[in-house]
């Protein structure tokens, strides 16, 4: 079993942590990626996933300069992730990269997404409120365990949705969508069986 757009997602992450080495980063990404693509001893899905990534990695890296990213520095998340806790329920969240906005003294946490998805405006519509959604979960985990690095911003968290080349941020007033999420929590807890 392979975790999809792993080893591309990993990628990204490094070149967000280090803007200067993107092509020598992404370079040495791809020749292992090409080698696990191209060795037979691997099943089909391990080396379709290579090219997958091999696709993303190349595609970050000729749009990352156009991309609104880089104005914070980026860093290793902390491993391990400790689970966000919402009424009652626990949340496994691992993000892939930890923001800092150190001219405003600002924390966030950032997911990379990397799958293409179905077309068509519902779809599209769907996948971006899930992005914000996302973006907004990231917020709230900052908010539980990350403010002794600074002061935890809705708009510092952050999705990118690589395959669409876009940022989704956590919304600047997003105490009502942190509101629907607690109450969703709230249901489920409610109904859960408890074990």
């Amino acid at each position: 079993m392979i975790i999809q757009y792993h080893l591309a997602r990993r990628t990204i992450a490094e070149c967000l942590r280090d803007r200067g080495a993107i092509n020598r980063i992404a370079a040495n990404s791809i020749v292992a990626l090409e080698e696990r693509r191209d060795n037979n001893d691997n099943g089909p899905l391990v080396r379709d996933d290579a090219q997958r990534c091999i696709d993303v990695v190349e595609q970050f890296q000729r749009t990352a300069n156009a991309l609104d990213i880089w104005d914070a520095e980026y860093h290793e998340p902390h491993q391990p992730s400790p689970p966000l806790n919402i009424n009652g329920v626990e949340i496994s969240v691992f993000p892939d990269i930890l923001v800092l906005d150190n001219r405003r003294q600002r924390v966030g946490q950032a997911f990379i997404r990397c799958t293409i998805g179905t077309s068509g405006d519902a779809a599209e519509n769907r996948r971006q409120e899930a992005n914000v959604q996302l973006a907004t979960i990231a917020h709230m985990h900052t908010l539980q365990y990350l403010t002794d690095l600074g002061q935890p911003h809705p708009q510092t968290s952050l999705v990118l949705d690589v395959s669409r080349e876009l940022i989704f941020r956590s919304p600047a007033n997003s105490a009502r969508r942190i509101a629907n999420i607690e109450a969703a929590c709230t249901m489920i807890a409610a109904i859960w069986p408890s074990v």
